[in-house]
């Protein structure tokens, strides 16, 4: 057993005690277990709790998984949050990254070492700030228009893929207005470049069109370029490709069209306290850690990385 790893606790969640005992079983060696077979049950837990990760299930009567993460997400942003699902719901997913802003995405039944593996990375990371929203003195705190952060704003840029002249059009507008700047890239290649070579850029907004490509690319950015956050559009929400999403791409927000102007730039909004938080807190980074791409895609993208990397 070891001694280093029980400082850190974790909470297991189902409604099946037979399934939180044996996610009991399969970290009590190594962890501070506690279990709850209810989201309420869950909350009254880390009211009293310090916990370090939370693994929770999706389909549970009273309180879905995913609700139950924006609850924690908003209460106890520092407990990094894992979603355990065996039916896909495809707005329950949708709303554990948009709300809940789940870590990691584990199918039922799950691989133990997968699980134990994700479970140690998230517990590690857990000891890491988790602030996500900025002021001018360096408070973090929810929400809010205020001086300091639109200053901080002015002169960053957005690189945008984006074929939408409509979309295109509700992004310049609030960018226009905000004096951040946009970079409007007609393909990966010069998204790659922008993002990667002017140091203003904090925010990239891109069209999920060809879905690997698409991965490939914010996962190659988060690892060029970790403070950079992203926001994924589609036209219409995919469970598994919002799976995909978050376990190898650690996307911000998933928005699917018709995005409502107010929705896009909340995200937006929120995306920039973000990037500015982890300018400044490079300690943090690791808690959106994401793992490197493998297939002939994501080859062929790396040597782009590379080339562009290496000229910089």
């Amino acid at each position: 057993m070891s001694k280093a790893s029980k400082q850190f606790t974790i909470l297991c969640v189902d409604d099946e005690p037979r399934i939180t005992s044996a996610l009991k079983a399969l970290f009590r060696r190594e962890y501070n277990v506690l279990i709850a077979n209810s989201g309420q049950e869950a909350l009254e837990i880390l009211a009293d709790n310090h916990v370090n990760v939370l693994v929770s299930d999706q389909r549970m009567p009273g309180m879905l998984g995913s609700e139950l993460l924006t609850e924690v997400s908003r209460a106890y942003p520092q407990t990094i949050r894992i979603l355990l699902t065996g039916f896909m719901d495809r707005q329950a997913i949708v709303d554990s990254i948009n709300e809940g802003e789940v870590y990691r995405f584990i199918n039922k039944p799950w691989d133990n070492f997968e699980i134990k593996e994700v479970v140690a990375e998230a517990a590690t990371a857990s000891e890491l700030p988790a602030g996500t929203v900025f002021l001018g003195d360096g408070t973090v705190v929810e929400g809010g228009e205020d001086d300091a952060f639109i200053s901080a704003t002015r002169g960053k840029a957005i690189v945008l893929i984006e074929q939408n002249q409509d979309v295109r059009n509700q992004i310049r507008r609030f960018c226009t207005q905000r004096e951040i700047m946009v970079y409007s890239t007609q393909n990966v290649e010069q998204a790659i470049t922008a993002a990667t070579t002017r140091d203003n850029v904090g925010v990239v907004i891109v069209e999920l069109t060809d879905q690997q490509e698409t991965l490939h690319t914010i996962n190659l950015l988060k690892q060029a370029r970790p403070e950079l956050v992203t926001i994924t559009l589609t036209h219409e929400y995919d469970a598994n490709t919002a799976v995909d999403l978050i376990n190898q791409g650690q996307v911000f927000k998933y928005l699917a069209s018709p995005i409502c102007s107010e929705e896009l730039y909340a995200a937006i909004d929120k995306a920039f306290r973000r990037h500015l938080y982890l300018k400044d807190n490079s300690a943090s980074w690791r808690r959106y850690k994401v793992d490197k791409p493998q297939g002939v895609i994501a080859a062929g993208l790396q040597s782009i990385f590379g080339r562009l990397l290496g000229a910089g």
